[in-house]
């Protein structure tokens, strides 16, 4: 079988994430960083190879007529940096779209004053687990009234339909869901309520039965087409091959060497990418046989026709499909 997806392997990623650095000042239970942070070396980018990505981003984005998407530090808190308005600034000023992952507790009003004063118009996704302040603390070891304070800032002074709340439940009482969505609904903001993944087997608890398996696997892609779309690069320049490899397991290249291009369109990204989508049997080692965002055959057909359902609805009622 011919994965059609396959056929939507262009030549730029749509979506990049930049490790402006690597720090994170949660310590969420769902989440391995914790872990991976003691294992792992981390740092800061420095400017000039920040600016040669940004920059290639922006001509690949005039080369083949679409507006880059650029985010911030995949598995850190975006509002750590100090001088986050001089990346944002260079990013807008060359029609590059940028949204931000936070937790929120470091987006003080100062902060948050400084972003709107570059001309800043993308999403704010915050990660807010429970809004009930010991659920919140056991949960992403922060204090909650300060998040909410920050939170409610950014509510007064931005347009809530760019927020989005998003909830992971990890072992929430009873009755916190409704509360959680009680809080956050009237507030006109986007809510998202997530169950917790394990992120390819880094969060050993949370990794389902049915992926503890010995033998090899056939694969049919990802369920979000993370990487058909999106380019993930560490502080050093280092492209990992999706927002769910947080162990670093398969790194497609540097473009601190290859440029963005170079990596996205390289031998190992394209090799990597076909052994994901075209059925051929996996080791239970390969990172995306331990993900629950791969594809089986079945769910790959599935996933297939919901794509071309979704294509063929009136207009006024089409969700675009983005892969």
């Amino acid at each position: 079988m011919i994965n059609p997806y396959l056929y939507k392997m262009r030549p730029y990623p749509l979506k990049i994430l930049v490790d402006i650095h690597s720090f994170c000042n949660a310590r969420c239970t769902m989440c391995p960083y914790p872990k991976y942070s003691r294992q792992q070396t981390q740092g800061f980018m420095d400017w000039q190879l920040y600016k040669d990505i940004i920059d290639e981003f922006a001509q690949l984005g005039h080369q083949y007529n679409y507006t880059p998407i650029l985010s911030f530090c995949y598995m850190g808190e975006v509002f750590l940096s100090q001088d986050l308005p001089k990346y944002i600034e260079h990013a807008i000023k060359q029609d590059i779209s940028v949204y931000f992952n936070t937790n929120a507790y470091e987006m003080t009003p100062e902060k948050l004053d400084g972003v709107f004063e570059t001309g800043f118009q993308g999403e704010f996704m915050i990660s807010s687990h429970s809004h009930n302040p010991e659920v919140y603390k056991r949960i992403m070891g922060l204090d909650y009234e300060r998040t909410l304070n920050n939170i409610l800032y950014l509510l007064d002074r931005y347009d809530p339909k760019k927020v989005l709340i998003r909830g992971v439940d990890d072992n929430w009482p009873e009755g916190e869901k409704e509360k959680w969505f009680e809080f956050w609904e009237p507030k006109g903001v986007q809510i998202e309520y997530l169950e917790p993944v394990s992120r390819c087997g880094g969060v050993k608890r949370l990794l389902p039965e049915n992926l503890k398996h010995d033998q090899s696997v056939r694969l049919y892609g990802c369920k979000n087409h993370l990487p058909l779309h999106e380019m993930i690069v560490l502080y050093d320049g280092r492209v990992v091959m999706c927002c769910q490899d947080m162990g670093r397991e398969v790194i497609w290249g540097n473009v601190r060497d290859e440029g963005v291009a170079g990596v996205w369109n390289g031998k190992t990204r394209t090799d990597i990418v076909k052994r994901l989508y075209n059925g051929s049997p996996n080791s239970k080692d390969f990172i995306c046989s331990k993900c629950e965002y791969a594809l089986g055959k079945s769910e790959m057909v599935q996933d297939a026709v919901k794509a071309a359902w979704r294509k063929i609805k009136p207009k006024e009622k089409q969700v675009p499909v983005e892969i």
